[in-house]
């Protein structure tokens, strides 16, 4: 009997590690040099992108790690180009421009990919809440799973979301996601500034760098696993999470390449300077009471109070237009404060009293 079944060849990289010992240091120095010579990047990101690149061989070893997220303020500056290099040198690497949430899932679960995603900023940005939060659950292995229905019995079948993962996008992502990826804002070329062009073969002439890169993590994953390196906290926390795969990976290189991590890791990180738009909400009200004769105040004196200062972001909050206070109270429900009846002179109006804030100033400011 004749079999005329084939076998599916997989989508993603089947990937052997050499033979003998890798001179990883010297290895990275190469890439270093490669990316640093072919990008305009800010200063750190050669490194941060050369050691999360050896780490996506090594997601296994760890509990948390950083999606990868690729921004730039316009078009035009070199995200296509970046996004060619970390694909020449990931673990199983896959670009796409375009990808539904049951294809991410389906395609993490069976090959876990390194998963490179291309224009986030409209299909991610601009997405359901259901792609952010299968984005989102891959950032830590205890939670990188969601179940869904399958066949005909609609029976419950859990799916694995735990890869290494890249999105590039023209302005910000979520901040869920920002949240949880180291991340490299690009600019565009100065004319002063010069790049070389990726050779079209890269990918295929880096086939070597990749079998190097994957025979050192085959052979240090016991070293990984048991010599974990926490990142010093900048004034923020997660921050140490996402980094502490990376600061691992360098301080195993060696010396030098602990001291490149360390330096890209205070020039990437946000040192929490900038606050989520919910605390600034919090941060200016907390402002307008301070200098209000009263611990009460209407919604709508609250809303002309806001949009007063035009260098602030309520005057042009929603698709340009200002803030209003139905917007506020949305805000503000995530911290259980909510519009009431209140008396001003003899009126009865909605607003919020000084008193309600209290907790939320406490905590989040």
């Amino acid at each position: 009997m004749t079999n005329n079944s084939t076998t599916t060849p997989s989508i993603v990289e089947d990937l052997t590690p050499a033979t003998g010992t890798v001179d990883i240091e010297l290895l990275l120095d190469n890439i270093d040099k490669y990316i640093s010579a072919h990008a305009i990047l800010p200063k750190g990101a050669s490194a941060a992108i050369t050691l999360w690149c050896l780490a996506s061989y090594n997601i296994n070893c760890f509990r948390i790690l950083p999606r990868l997220a690729i921004t730039s303020p316009e078009k035009r500056c070199g995200k296509s180009t970046v996004l060619d290099l970390i694909e020449a040198f990931s673990h199983k690497a896959l670009i796409t421009s375009n990808m539904t949430s049951a294809t991410i899932f389906r395609l993490i679960d069976k090959e876990q990919p390194t998963l490179i995603i291309d224009e986030a900023d409209t299909f991610v940005a601009n997405g359901s809440s259901e792609m952010t939060g299968i984005i989102n659950s891959g950032h830590a292995e205890s939670r990188a799973n969601i179940a869904r229905c399958v066949g005909d019995g609609n029976d419950v079948k859990v799916f694995s979301t735990w890869a290494p993962m890249v999105l590039a996008a023209i302005g910000s992502l979520p901040s869920t996601i920002m949240d949880r990826s180291v991340i490299i804002t690009l600019r565009r070329k100065l004319s002063s500034e010069s790049s070389l062009r990726i050779d079209v073969s890269l990918k295929k002439n880096a086939l070597n760098v990749r079998e190097d890169l994957l025979r050192w993590s085959l052979d240090n994953t016991k070293e990984i696993i048991n010599n974990h390196v926490e990142p010093p906290n900048l004034g923020n926390d997660r921050a140490v999470d996402n980094w502490l795969p990376i600061f691992t990976i360098a301080s195993l290189v060696s010396d030098a390449w602990l001291k490149k991590c360390e330096d890209a890791y205070t020039l990437l990180t946000d040192h929490g300077d900038e606050i989520e738009l919910s605390t600034s909400l919090l941060a200016d009200i907390r402002e307008i009471f301070d200098i209000h004769n009263d611990d009460k105040l209407p919604s709508a004196e609250l809303v002309e109070k806001l949009i007063e200062d035009k260098d602030k972001p309520w005057c042009e909050h929603k698709h340009g237009r200002a803030i209003s206070p139905n917007n506020v109270a949305t805000i503000l429900k995530a911290y259980k404060i909510k519009p009431k009846s209140i008396r001003i002179g003899n009126k009865t109006l909605r607003g919020y009293e000084l008193e309600q804030f209290k907790d939320a100033f406490d905590r989040y400011l």
